[in-house]
C-alpha cells in the first residue's frame, strides 16, 4: 500500500551501513604471466587501508572469490600530489606497492602463497613514491617520487622521475627540474622511455611536454638515458596517459585541438599524427588528477588496435583503417580500460562497467565474440528492485551571459511513498576539483535521496571536463564566479519549471565543491542550507598553506598571489560570511593535508559569532575524503537530519549533533 509522507522522510530500501560497504576497483592491472587481474580496493571496515586483490582471469564462471594479498598492517596507498593513484604494479609474478603505514616501497612474490612482503626501500617517512613501471627482467622499478621536508613550504617539496633498483633499494634520478612528473613508461623492447612532465602556473589539463628518449642498460646501472626528445616543444596542450603499443608505437591522448582526442608520435619523423582522420568534438580521456587513469589501452594482439572510449560505449580504433568501432554492451559508463591476450591469443578486455541503472562491475570481456566471458569483481553495492532506481537526464539549462551549463536532474522515485503537497526539496551537487566532472551513472549514494524523497541537481558547471577545453577555461580566473552562477542557476531553473520547490534548495559539495557550495550561500540568495565537506571558506589560506600539486592552481583559477590578493579576498565566503542567512552543516577530516581543518572551523565560528544556525563535525583520523566505514554511515545519516530539521520534516533513528543558533531567528 502506498503511504502518503513529506519528502524528504521516506523509507529507503538503501541504508547509510551499505554506502560504505565497499570500493570499487581501482589502479586496474593486467600480469600475462599469472593471467590474472590485480586491482586496489579502499576497505571501509579496516579503518579504510588499501587492500591488493588478484582474481584468475581462466575462471570464466566467476565462481572463485578474489584473493586478498595484503595482511593487516599494509596498506597500498601512495600519497604523490596527495591524490596519489599509482600505488602498485604488478608484472611476470611480481608485486611492486607503496605502503602507507611508512612509505616504503615493497616487494611480494604472488606466485608463492606463503611469501611475504620484502622492504625494498630504507625508512624514510619524507620521500613518497607512486605511478611504477616494473622493469621485471632488468629488475628494478620506474617511479615518480616525492620528498618533503619537516616544515616545508609547497615550494621545497622536489619531484623526480626515477628508477629503483629492486636488490639494491639504490634510487637513482632520471629526470629532475620539472615541478611535476607522471606516466613513465618502457617500450616492449626496452629500448624506449617516454614521461610526461609540467611546470606550475600549469595543471596537467593546461599544459604538459612529452619526453622520448632512448635508454640503455648495464649490469651496474638500472637505466641510463642516452637521447631525449621533446615531443611536443611548441605546442600548449594537455597530454595525458602516453602508453606503448606492441610494435613500440607511443600513444597519447591531447587536447591540441579543443579536446582530448588520440595521437601516436613518429619517432623517425619526428611528428604527431592524429589517429582518427579528423579530430573529434568529443573526449577519449579526461583530467588527470591521479596517476594510472587509463582511458585507452593498445591491444596486446594485435599492433593496429586500441580499445577506447566512444562517448558511452567501448570501441576499438583501428589505426590503420583510421575508423572507430563500438563494442556491443549493455554498460554505457566505463573506466580503467586494460586489455590483455589470453593463451589462446584472444583479446580481452578489463574494465569497471556500470550503467544508469547497474553499479560498477569489474568485467573481462572478448572482443572477437562481443560477450562478457566474466564478472571479476562484482559490485559490492546491495542491488534494489529497478522500481526505486531514479535515472539522471541532463539538462542544458540557461546561465549568464546568454551561455548553457549542464547538470543530471533526478527526481524522487520510491513506489511506496507520496506526498500530497508540492514539490520536492532539491540537493545541487557541486562536484570537486574543480576541474573533473560527473556523470550519470548508478550511484547509490544518489539513489539514497532519491529514494527518500529529494530531487537532485548534479551539476557540471563551466570548468568541468567533458566537453573540451573552451568550457573547461570558462573557470580560468572566474573560479567563484562561474560555478557558483551556474549551481544556481541549476537550481532557479528547475524551481521555475515546477521541478522541485523554491523553498527547499540545498546545495552540497566537497573540497573544491565545498567552496563553491560556501560561495553560493555568502555571495548569492538562493539557496535554503547547506552542506559543506571539507571545503574552503578562505582562499588566500589555499594559496598559502595547500600542497604543492595544488599551492598555484589558484593562479589560473583566481590569479596570482599575492599580487592580487583583494581578489582573493573578494571571492572568499569567510570575508563575507556575513551574508549567509541558511543554516550549514560542515564536515571535517582532522588530517586533511589537502583541505586542513582551520578552513572549516573559522567558518563554523564566524557563523556562530553571526547567529547563523550551524552545525561541525570533526573525524579523528580521516583525511581529505571519508575511508572509515562508522564516518561515511555518519555523514549521510547527519546530512539527512540536518536537512529535516531545517526543511521541517522528521527523520527517525538517527542521533543528532548541536546545531548552534537553531533555531534560527525569525
Amino acid at each position: 500500500m502506498v503511504e502518503t509522507k513529506p519528502y524528504g522522510s521516506w523509507t529507503s530500501p538503501i541504508s547509510a551501513e551499505s554506502l560504505a560497504s565497499g570500493k570499487v576497483a581501482t589502479e586496474v592491472c593486467v600480469d600475462a604471466t599469472t593471467q590474472s587481474v590485480y586491482w586496489c580496493e579502499i576497505i571501509p571496515s579496516e579503518d579504510g587501508r588499501g587492500q591488493i586483490f588478484k582474481q584468475s582471469l581462466s575462471d570464466k564462471q566467476g565462481s572463485s572469490k578474489p584473493q586478498a594479498l595484503l595482511d593487516i598492517g599494509y596498506d597500498c596507498r601512495s600519497r604523490v600530489h596527495e591524490y596519489g593513484g599509482g600505488g602498485f604494479i604488478v608484472n611476470n609474478g611480481l608485486l611492486v606497492f607503496s605502503n602507507d603505514k611508512d612509505f616504503g616501497l615493497y616487494t611480494l612474490d604472488v606466485t608463492d602463497p606463503e611469501a611475504q612482503p620484502r622492504r625494498v626501500t630504507e625508512l624514510n617517512k619524507w620521500i613518497r613514491y607512486g605511478d611504477f613501471y616494473l622493469d621485471a627482467h632488468h629488475q628494478f622499478v620506474l617511479a615518480v617520487a616525492e620528498k618533503h621536508f619537516e616544515n616545508e613550504e609547497p615550494k621545497d617539496v622536489v619531484n623526480t622521475l626515477v628508477a629503483i633498483q629492486l636488490s639494491s633499494g639504490n634510487v637513482k634520478v632520471l629526470a629532475e627540474g620539472c615541478d611535476f612528473y607522471s606516466s613513465p613508461r618502457l617500450s616492449n623492447d626496452n629500448r624506449a622511455l617516454t614521461f610526461v612532465s609540467w611546470i606550475h602556473p600549469n595543471m596537467p589539463w593546461d599544459y604538459t611536454q612529452l619526453s622520448y628518449a632512448t635508454v640503455s642498460y648495464s649490469e651496474k646501472d638500472s637505466l641510463t638515458i642516452q637521447s631525449l626528445t621533446l615531443v611536443n616543444p611548441d605546442v600548449e596542450e594537455s597530454i595525458v596517459q602516453p602508453e606503448f603499443g606492441i610494435d613500440h608505437t607511443l600513444y597519447f591522448a591531447s587536447d591540441r585541438s579543443g579536446f582530448w582526442n588520440l595521437y601516436r608520435y613518429n619517432v623517425g619523423a619526428n611528428q604527431v599524427e592524429l589517429l582518427l582522420p579528423l579530430p573529434l568534438d568529443q573526449e577519449f580521456a579526461g583530467a588527470q588528477w591521479r596517476f594510472c587513469t587509463y582511458w585507452y589501452c593498445p591491444f596486446k594482439s594485435d599492433a593496429t588496435k586500441l580499445l577506447c572510449l566512444n562517448k558511452g560505449s567501448l570501441a576499438v580504433l583501428d589505426t590503420n583503417a583510421r575508423t572507430l568501432t563500438n563494442l556491443p554492451t549493455t554498460y554505457s559508463h566505463f573506466n580503467q580500460l586494460r586489455t590483455y591476450s589470453n593463451k589462446e591469443g584472444k583479446e580481452l578486455i578489463v574494465v569497471n562497467a556500470s550503467s544508469t541503472t547497474a553499479p560498477c562491475d569489474l568485467i573481462s570481456y572478448d572482443v572477437s565474440s562481443h560477450s562478457i566471458v566474466s564478472i571479476l569483481k562484482p559490485s559490492s553495492v546491495p542491488p534494489i528492485d529497478a522500481a526505486y532506481i531514479s535515472i539522471g537526464k541532463e539538462i542544458a539549462f540557461p546561465t549568464t551571459d546568454g551561455k548553457k551549463a549542464y547538470c543530471y536532474y533526478y527526481e524522487p522515485k520510491n513506489p511506496n511513498f507520496v506526498c500530497s503537497e508540492g514539490a520536492p526539496p532539491l540537493r545541487v551537487l557541486s562536484h570537486g576539483g574543480p576541474t573533473a566532472s560527473t556523470t550519470n551513472d548508478y550511484a547509490s549514494v544518489i539513489q539514497y535521496w532519491t529514494t527518500r524523497g529529494f530531487a537532485i541537481a548534479d551539476v557540471n558547471y563551466g570548468g568541468s571536463t567533458g566537453y573540451g577545453r573552451e568550457y573547461r577555461n570558462r573557470l580560468k580566473r572566474s573560479w567563484g564566479i562561474v560555478d557558483v552562477d551556474d549551481c544556481c542557476n541549476a537550481a532557479l531553473y528547475l524551481a521555475k519549471n515546477g521541478f522541485v520547490d523554491k523553498n527547499k534548495l540545498a546545495i552540497e559539495g566537497g573540497s573544491a565543491g565545498g567552496f563553491t557550495t560556501l560561495a553560493s550561500l555568502a555571495f548569492r540568495d538562493v539557496f535554503n542550507a547547506g552542506v559543506c565537506k571539507y571545503g574552503i571558506s578562505d582562499i588566500t589560506l589555499l594559496a598559502k598553506e595547500t600542497h604543492k600539486f595544488e599551492s598555484r592552481y589558484p593562479d589560473q583559477l583566481i590569479g596570482e598571489y599575492p599580487k592580487e590578493k583583494h581578489i582573493y579576498e573578494e571571492r572568499s565566503p569567510l570575508f563575507k560570511a556575513n551574508n549567509i542567512n541558511c543554516p550549514v552543516i560542515f564536515f571535517q577530516g582532522q588530517e586533511d593535508k589537502v583541505v586542513p581543518p582551520a578552513q572549516s572551523e573559522i567558518m563554523v565560528n564566524a557563523l556562530r559569532e553571526k547567529g547563523v544556525p550551524v552545525a561541525y563535525c570533526l573525524y579523528e583520523g580521516e583525511g581529505h575524503g571519508f575511508r572509515r566505514a562508522e564516518n561515511i554511515k555518519r555523514t549521510m545519516e547527519l546530512e539527512q537530519w540536518f536537512l529535516g530539521k531545517t526543511f521541517g520534516f522528521e527523520v527517525d533513528g538517527i542521533e543528532g549533533i548541536p546545531i548552534d543558533n537553531f533555531p534560527p531567528k525569525k
